[in-house]
């Protein structure tokens, strides 16, 4: 049944419908991603994606993530996701474990990626206050620098100056309840918006229930072709942590929490609060010099709760017959991130556009541990500081009418401070890197809304903070040196073009990939990778209108990550499966009525943590199909989602662990949530 399943998405991928599209991306669609100034998304030499307004509305998504799986068929990973996708990990290059360092995350240019380990917070941005998200496929090292190796996404909250007011409401299975408002209306030249949204899910499975809430706001100030805006923003989660199921994926009992003789998450949590504010401005002077600029400060704190680990040797006689002991464990972490960018775009007439630009960023991180045993209680401090500075310029030169050479280069460099405390010694380390980042590419436009481009270009991520530190048996321990850049060199050839009325956009890609930056299971520690690793494949999206009333839309990926010198040389990399795709089909009815099937279809892949050890089972191939239709009834709109239609036994996330101290061996994974059923009701005035 799968494997006919499958076939038919291939053949749905492959097809073209020879009839005329009528959804095509307009030539004077304008994006902020690629060049960070507004820019017709012709002159673009990438392999780029606007998701709108209206797609994300007809699909009822529940989360930032849903929408970038759904409609972007970007690979969404996690350990904990749930109905609201909290901790999502997305990876666009193929970077497996570490793509929440290596794909950038922004909203309206301004980073949210995290300077530690941590997931995006997601939950930041309300929905409903989503003017449009911009999915760049590739590297973008000279536009934003650190972590920009993968790809970027740029959620886009306020370019709309239309009036929206909107409030809805949503139940579903497990307990779902979700209730958001988004409010934005312009009086003479000032556009004001207040969006906000309280999310509750009981969970799936034991110990997994969620509270979401967050507000946003923001006021923008037009001068004819001028702007300046200020926005603020908050938001409170807490999350229960079930840990994972130890066995294979599909083994096991998928729905119960984590507490055997290793470790116990009955009532653990994990709870965090962010908030923020930015500021920007755009500016023309004379139509030869614009000027585009931003600031943003972002807070965070959270807190992990865990009832324990046995801190006894699960392999002896008194262990083994008779409870475990377990033993609670606590941690608090502070992370602040301060990013300032001003720029300017140049009309230099006949020869081209320069844009030169300099980007500031300081950042800090730090961490309380608590272990309690017996009447002994462990306290581990660590933190670390930040700061980057940057310069970088980007020119497009018009060697003819149509075709034009674009060239870029970035000079980074970034200071750490760390040190870590655990009560009986000091740790500290200094080191300041740098690394470039350059491009080199041709755009030809043989019409107003295709093009093809070839491009080679360099990107680099610094490690986040969380990788100064290794583990010592429970212990996260400092081990003093600071690993050096991750340098990512890509050669890409892409087009966007019409065929038979509809729409293609795609890319082929080869990056070399040195120093990578990785989690060695053997050692404990985050290392520069000796071995040398070899991503390539290829992305095919396509937009066709069947009829007046039907669509289609697919995005998929071809793509292998692999060693190719060392003692692993030929092996895939871990957690990047070779084969994605993403059917979405719409029916229309009329204007109230509409009806839709989006189907996500991931290739088996390899547990995190295999490449250490001969351990080389792979995680199972997975097609997660959902339904979803909507009515319109004057100002109301009904919207009606069956997710996981098939009831899909699957996992996003796996691992391999070897035993060390009293850790468990084996495979262990995260489940993912069965068949469900949500509806919305929202009211429009």
């Amino acid at each position: 049944m799968k494997k006919t399943t499958i076939s038919s998405l291939i053949s749905l991928l492959l097809s073209t419908p020879a009839f005329a599209a009528t959804t095509m991306i307009n030539a004077d669609d304008v994006v902020v991603t690629a060049s960070r100034v507004h820019e017709n998304i012709q002159n673009v030499a990438a392999n780029l994606q606007v998701i709108t307004r209206e797609q994300i509305s007809e699909l009822n998504s529940s989360s930032i993530p849903q929408i970038l799986s759904q409609i972007g068929g970007l690979n969404i990973s996690g350990v904990a996701l749930g109905q609201f996708n909290r901790g999502a990990i997305v990876d666009i290059g193929g970077y497996g474990a570490t793509s929440g360092s290596t794909t950038l995350v922004l909203i309206n240019g301004q980073r949210i990626s995290p300077i530690d380990s941590a997931a995006v917070p997601w939950e930041i941005i309300p929905i409903g206050s989503i003017d449009r998200i911009e999915i760049l496929k590739g590297g973008a090292g000279v536009q934003y620098g650190d972590r920009a190796v993968g790809g970027v996404i740029n959620i886009v909250t306020n370019e709309s100056q239309n009036a929206i007011n909107q409030a809805s409401v949503t139940f579903g299975s497990f307990g779902t309840k979700a209730a958001s408002a988004v409010f934005q209306n312009k009086y003479n030249d000032t556009l004001f918006k207040v969006s906000g949204s309280a999310n509750h899910s009981d969970g799936w499975r034991q110990n997994t229930e969620s509270d979401q809430y967050s507000l946003d706001a923001r006021v923008t100030q037009y001068f004819d072709k001028n702007s300046v805006y200020l926005e603020v923003f908050g938001n409170h989660n807490k999350n229960e942590t079930p840990g994972a199921v130890i066995a294979p994926v599909g083994n096991g009992n998928p729905r119960t929490v984590k507490c055997d003789i290793y470790s116990c998450f009955v009532g653990s949590y994990n709870k965090y609060d962010n908030y923020g504010v930015g500021f920007g401005a755009v500016f023309d002077f004379k139509n030869h010099i614009k000027f585009e600029g931003d600031f943003s400060y972002k807070n965070t704190k959270s807190e992990f709760f865990k009832n324990g680990d046995n801190q006894g040797d699960p392999l002896n006689d008194y262990a083994l017959y008779n409870p475990p002991q377990y033993f609670p464990y606590n941690a608090n972490y502070s992370r602040w991130r301060m990013d300032f960018s001003p720029r300017l775009k140049i009309d230099l007439e006949k020869l081209g556009d320069l844009i030169v630009g300099y980007d500031y960023g300081r950042s800090s991180g730090s961490q309380d541990d608590q272990g309690v045993m017996n009447d002994y209680t462990s306290i581990t401090k660590s933190s670390a500081s930040l700061t980057n500075n940057s310069i970088y310029l980007s020119h497009r030169f018009a060697i003819k009418e149509n075709l034009d050479l674009l060239a870029g280069f970035r000079r980074e460099a970034q200071s750490v401070s760390a040190k870590d405390d655990d009560g009986n010694e000091l740790s500290n380390a200094h080191k300041t890197t740098s690394a470039n980042a350059w491009e080199l590419a041709l755009n030809y436009k043989f019409s107003e809304s295709q093009k093809i481009y070839a491009k080679y270009s360099q990107a680099f991520r610094f490690p986040n903070i969380d990788e100064f530190w290794g583990y010592e048996g429970y212990t996260r321990t400092f081990v003093g040196g600071i690993i050096n850049p991750q340098i990512d060199r890509t050669a890409e050839i892409g087009s966007s073009f019409v065929l038979i009325n509809t729409q293609f956009t795609t890319s082929i890609f080869h990056t070399r990939t040195e120093d990578e930056i990785r989690y060695q299971v053997a050692t404990g520690k985050n290392i520069n990778d000796a071995n040398l690793i070899e991503r390539k494949g290829v992305y095919l999206s396509t937009n066709s209108s069947i009829s007046d009333k039907l669509s289609l839309y697919t995005n998929s990926k071809f793509q292998d990550a692999s060693y190719i010198n060392g003692p692993y040389d030929g092996k895939s990399h871990d957690l990047v499966p070779n084969f994605l795709i993403n059917a979405r089909l719409n029916y229309k009815v009329d204007n109230e009525l509409s009806f839709g099937l989006v189907s996500n279809y991931v290739g088996s892949q390899y547990y995190d943590g295999a490449n250490d050890k001969s351990a080389y089972k792979k995680m199972p191939s997975y097609l997660v199909t959902d339904l979803y239709a909507s009515k319109k009834i004057n100002q109301w709109d009904l919207r009606l989602t069956v997710r996981n239609i098939a009831n899909e036994n699957y996992s996003t996330y796996g691992g391999y662990q070897d035993k060390g101290a009293s850790f468990y061996k084996g495979y262990y994974y995260y489940p993912s949530d069965p068949r469900s059923l949500f509806a919305t009701l929202s009211y429009n005035f």
